[in-house]
């Protein structure tokens, strides 16, 4: 083989390479409004499962879609503007951290019992879902 050719299909390998991380990097989220939930928990029963044994819940709840009900017990807003609602799991030192989605513009009070839908990302001190909406 030639120069010339050896040459053109490094650039079309490099090219087929740059065109599918641009495509992995831009890839939508999944929409997490009417997902099917891979588990259905109250927050207690996430927080428990975590506090006793975290890296076998890691490996059942980690980048799965979680539904959980609890009591929301704090709301807190970050200088983005980013909510986080945290949800009484009955732990003395930790809850359940769920990270609402920024495209949400939905009123919750302290107090309120909620159902929501997020992505387990592991646990802290309290077990944190992502990018969750309410269902």
């Amino acid at each position: 083989m030639n120069r010339k050719t050896i040459l053109l299909g490094l650039l079309i390998l490099l090219l087929t390479g740059a065109f599918i991380g641009y495509r992995m990097y831009n890839k939508p989220h999944r929409d997490l409004t009417n997902a099917a939930a891979d588990f259905t928990l109250s927050a207690t029963e996430l927080f428990a499962g975590y506090e006793a044994d975290e890296a076998a819940a890691n490996t059942k709840y980690l980048d799965q879609v979680i539904r959980v009900k609890g009591t929301i017990m704090a709301i807190n807003t970050d200088e983005a503007g980013q909510t986080s609602l945290t949800l009484d799991a009955g732990g003395l030192m930790g809850g359940v951290i769920c990270q609402m989605d920024p495209a949400l513009e939905i009123i919750f009070a302290e107090g309120q019992e909620v159902t929501l839908n997020g992505l387990c990302t592991g646990m802290l001190m309290d077990v944190v879902l992502v990018r969750c909406v309410p269902v």
